[in-house]
């Protein structure tokens, strides 16, 4: 009896350590949320289960790593390391920061991880008419009924440079102005509110510290690239997006007892008790 098996019809895209997926909580209503330990470098898991080649563009912290992305071809799994334009790894980092609304509103998105994925653009030439021209015997044009079909498509909007599992693009249409204001006008009533209102506040309010974490580059990467020649949609058709926090701001239950821990330095497993790394000696 011949049994059919359920493909999954979109990319996929995890956060590994030592190319060994870790725990993702997804709370309702909040966006799906890793935590890592300062320091900890990692690895992006993309897996294309489509028939399609797709391209991944990646976000960090809330900005684009590149212009470009990396090619996933169909069925295959990359463990992504490493920035695209700088051959340094992903590496989680931490700082604490008070915990007014003004800050946080400046870190919303430390740790925002966005992938999107492109499908391959396919060409089909599509014919285009143009008048038949020919001559009478005065030497001048004339028009026929008839028309020319000229296959091809002579409409370019986007400028395109693949790197082998790796592409780069320009968008030549995607122009803006920038208007500055060249007012040096200051009122003096203002000014003076605003020196009172300084004046004012002299007695400092003690806030909370808050741990906040973002993604930086780490050590040195030996994953290379190869270039490609390849053309892609302009918008995605299927986009992931994580958040990396620090282990601090974890709320752990009995399920979360048994953590893993890893080292930062080579990413080795640890013992709940070790204090330095068994395989290269780092202080754990």
């Amino acid at each position: 009896m011949k049994q059919n098996y359920l493909v999954p019809s979109v990319p996929s895209a995890n956060i590994a350590v030592n190319k060994s997926r870790i725990k993702l909580y997804n709370k309702k209503g909040e966006m799906p949320t890793y935590y890592l330990q300062k320091g900890q470098e990692f690895q992006v898991e993309l897996f294309n289960p489509t028939s399609d080649v797709v391209l991944a563009k990646i976000d960090l912290n809330g900005k684009p790593i590149s212009q470009g992305g990396l090619v996933v071809n169909p069925g295959q799994r990359i463990f992504l390391d490493r920035y695209i334009d700088i051959a340094k790894k992903f590496l989680f980092d931490t700082y604490e920061v008070s915990s007014s609304d003004e800050v946080k509103k400046a870190i919303e998105h430390n740790g925002d991880i966005k992938i999107e994925f492109y499908k391959e653009r396919v060409y089909i030439p599509r014919p285009t008419y143009r008048p038949h021209i020919s001559w009478d015997t005065n030497g001048l044009k004339k028009f026929s009924s008839t028309n020319d079909i000229v296959y091809g498509d002579n409409t370019s909007l986007l400028r395109t440079n693949i790197v082998g599992s790796y592409y780069n693009s320009t968008d030549e249409l995607n122009m803006s102005n920038t208007y500055t204001s060249t007012s040096n006008y200051v009122d003096s009533t203002i000014s003076t509110t605003l020196d009172f209102l300084s004046q004012e506040t002299t007695s400092p309010i003690k806030k909370q510290k808050l741990e906040t974490g973002r993604v930086e580059a780490g050590s040195d990467s030996d994953q290379k690239f190869e270039y490609v020649s390849k053309t892609f949609e302009y918008s995605p058709f299927h986009t992931i997006e994580y958040k990396l926090l620090p282990v601090s701001q974890k709320i752990n239950t009995t399920a979360d007892l048994n953590v893993k821990l890893y080292c930062t330095q080579c990413g080795a497993k640890l013992g709940k008790t070790d204090k330095f790394c068994s395989q290269c000696g780092h202080k754990a």
